[in-house]
């Protein structure tokens, strides 16, 4: 499998409809994160990577405190402070909470703890933020051409069967390590899940907010810890 750096699966991506699709998720992930922090308010980005949005948003919102916290990667950029564990994060101190892209890589246990670190970090009334890939309707086929030419390769991790059933929302079963995989993940699990412990007050698809999902590649969840 080739070494592929985040940038170049993302918003440097080679294929034109992944890098408009990607761009777009991060044009509106600093749209709703700028406009749910309030001024001087602390920002934590779970599973940040090298803290590029992070970074980005710093030049636009320069009054923010910028945290992150990746255990994989390093920081590259100065401004934004990492930290060594979510439970160095202070209770009821964090104005907005996100996890961009990373809720698909989790195991279901790591879900469970990521929405307790919510429940603590988060101020009263404070929004959690989620944004994760839609790998089923229409955005499946792309997806998975995308990945196939990312690899230079004419094989799929997915089945003929398993690709129909994806395009027609019909869940596929996941590979038991969800690491290095998209595949099978289904945002409507993740979302029934935060609805448990988190008031969910609106979802938004990418790129285009008006799109059902099926025709969508990226969805957004905002939700609120209760005042």
């Amino acid at each position: 499998m080739r070494d592929i750096s985040y940038e170049e699966q993302t918003v440097m991506s080679s294929n034109p409809l992944a890098r408009y699709a990607h761009r777009t998720r991060m044009a509106v992930a600093l749209e709703l994160v700028s406009q749910h922090c309030p001024q001087y308010g602390t920002v934590v980005d779970f599973g940040s990577g090298p803290g590029l949005l992070l970074h980005v948003l710093g030049e636009l919102r320069r009054d923010i405190v910028l945290i992150g916290y990746d255990p994989y990667m390093s920081p590259v950029h100065p401004e934004v402070r990492y930290a060594d564990s979510m439970h160095m994060i202070d209770e009821a101190s964090v104005d907005v909470l996100t996890a961009f892209e990373v809720c698909e890589h989790l195991y279901a246990h790591e879900v469970d703890q990521l929405l307790a670190d919510a429940l603590r970090i988060l101020k009263p009334g404070a929004p959690f933020i989620v944004s994760v890939p839609i790998m089923y309707g229409l955005a499946t086929i792309p997806k998975v051409m995308n990945w196939m030419m990312r690899q230079r390769t004419l094989r799929t991790e997915y089945s003929l069967g398993e690709i129909l059933m994806s395009v027609a929302g019909v869940p596929v079963t996941r590979p038991e390590n969800p690491r290095i995989t998209h595949k099978g993940f289904d945002f409507r699990e993740l979302r029934d899940t935060i609805a448990t412990q988190l008031s969910i007050e609106r979802v938004r698809h990418s790129p285009a907010s008006w799109l059902p999902w099926w025709l969508s590649s990226q969805y957004f969840i905002i939700c609120r810890k209760s005042s």
